[in-house]
């Protein structure tokens, strides 16, 4: 993935979407002949959007999740410690390394297990406002 324009299609039809929804955009926008290539894509993309500033992650343990068990968390998104502040190819090697290696397709359950699984998506708008997914 080299193209800007892609990056920027793929940034707008997905913001604010999970990041099950940004590995969905990612396919729709360019296909690829094999699952391994998408998974490639798919992180190549989660690091340029990372280095430009566009998206942020949640910090691995960070209480920020509101839910009935959790009505009032510790933190927000906004809360800087909340977010993840590692580098880009730190965030993507981390994310890279708990793929799942016997995942076949976009609709393998053990995929939708690890979207679940790893640091919640934050989408950063142009006025620098933080969105959860």
């Amino acid at each position: 993935m080299k193209r800007t324009e892609q990056v920027d299609e793929i940034a707008r039809d997905s913001f604010g979407l999970s990041i099950a929804g940004l590995f969905s955009a990612t396919t729709a926008h360019i296909p690829s002949p094999s699952f391994e290539q998408q998974k490639q894509t798919f992180f190549c993309l989660i690091e340029q959007l990372l280095a430009s500033g566009r998206i942020k992650f949640i910090a691995p343990g960070v209480d920020c999740y509101l839910s009935a068990a959790n009505p009032s968390p510790r933190l927000t998104i906004n809360d800087s410690e909340a977010q993840w502040n590692a580098s880009a190819k730190e965030i993507v090697r981390q994310l890279s390394t708990q793929w799942p290696q016997q995942a076949h397709d976009e609709n393998d359950v053990d995929l939708v297990t690890y979207f679940y699984s790893i640091p919640g998506l934050i989408w950063v708008d142009d006025d620098g406002t933080l969105v959860a997914s």
